[in-house]
C-alpha cells in the first residue's frame, strides 16, 4: 500500500489543531454496512473533530468480512469469518459561514488509502440553511486514484446534492450523486463504470435522531452492482455516534 505524503499531512494537521484548539467538539462513530447483491459487510471506525473557527477533520478505518471476492466459491464462508482491511480514510476541510446570509462554503480534501492505490479527493461545499430546518447543499469533487502501475490511475469527476430538513432532534436528507471517467484506459478504451458506461450514479436516504450525547442513525442506499450490468443493490448503514463534552 502507497502511504501518501498527503495523507500523511492530513494526519499531522489534524494532530497539531488538536493540541492547539481551544474549544473543539470531537465524535466517535460506529457503522455497519450491508451489501445485498452478494450479501458483502463492512465496518467503519471514525474520529471526527469539529473546532469553533470553523476547521473540521475525521480519521476513519474501515474493514470487511471475507477475504475472497463475491462470485469465488468460498466467499460465503468467509462472510462473518475473518475481517481484512478494507481501506483508511482523511479529511480535512474548512467551513466558513457567511454572515445573516444562511449560506456556509466548505473548501476540503479526502485522502483514502487502501492495498493498491491512493485516492485524492479535493472538493467545495456550498451549504444553505433556512431559519426553519430545511436545508440544501451541493458538492463538485474531483477524485484522482494512483495505483504502482501508472497506467491503471484513474480520474472522475463527481457532484453531489443534498436536501435536507432538521425538527428539534430528527434529521433526515436525501442525496444525489453522479460520477463520470475523466480519464480512458492505457489502451484508449472506455474507462466504464456502470452498464458499460463511463458514468455511474447512487442515491441515499439518511435519518438520524439524537439522544443526548449519542446520535443513533440509519441510511438506505440504491447503489451499482458492478460496472458491467444495470443491476443495482441495497447498501444499507446503520450507525451511532457518541459526542465527548
Amino acid at each position: 500500500m502507497r502511504f501518501s505524503k498527503i495523507a500523511l499531512g492530513v494526519g499531522l494537521a489534524a494532530a497539531a489543531m488538536f493540541t492547539a484548539a481551544q474549544a473543539a467538539t470531537f465524535t466517535a462513530d460506529y457503522r455497519h454496512e450491508y451489501r445485498s447483491e452478494w450479501g458483502e459487510n463492512f465496518d467503519r471506525i471514525c474520529l471526527i473533530g469539529a473546532f469553533e473557527n470553523g476547521i473540521g477533520f475525521y480519521v476513519d478505518s474501515s474493514f470487511k468480512s471475507g477475504s475472497e471476492r463475491p462470485g469465488n466459491p468460498e466467499y460465503d464462508e468467509g462472510q462473518w469469518g475473518d475481517f481484512v482491511t478494507n481501506a483508511t480514510e482523511m479529511s480535512l476541510w474548512w467551513g466558513y459561514k457567511i454572515k445573516d446570509t444562511g449560506f456556509t462554503i466548505t473548501p476540503g480534501i479526502i485522502t483514502e488509502s487502501t492495498s493498491s492505490a491512493t485516492g485524492y479527493k479535493p472538493y467545495l461545499r456550498l451549504q444553505y440553511n433556512t431559519d426553519f430546518g430545511l436545508w440544501f447543499a451541493i458538492r463538485p469533487r474531483y477524485d484522482y486514484w494512483r495505483y504502482d502501475d501508472a497506467s491503471a490511475d484513474q480520474k472522475n469527476g463527481r457532484i453531489d446534492a443534498w436536501v435536507g430538513y432538521s425538527y428539534g432532534n430528527f434529521g433526515i436528507n436525501y442525496n444525489y450523486t453522479y460520477m463520470w471517467a475523466l480519464n480512458d484506459k492505457a489502451d484508449g478504451t472506455t474507462r466504464t463504470m456502470y452498464d458499460n458506461d463511463d458514468w455511474n450514479y447512487e442515491q441515499n436516504l439518511s435519518m438520524n435522531y439524537r439522544l443526548g450525547k449519542w446520535n443513533p442513525y440509519i441510511e438506505f442506499g440504491d447503489i451499482a452492482v458492478s460496472n458491467t450490468s444495470d443491476d443495482r443493490q441495497l447498501r444499507l448503514r446503520v450507525g451511532i455516534q457518541y459526542t465527548f463534552d
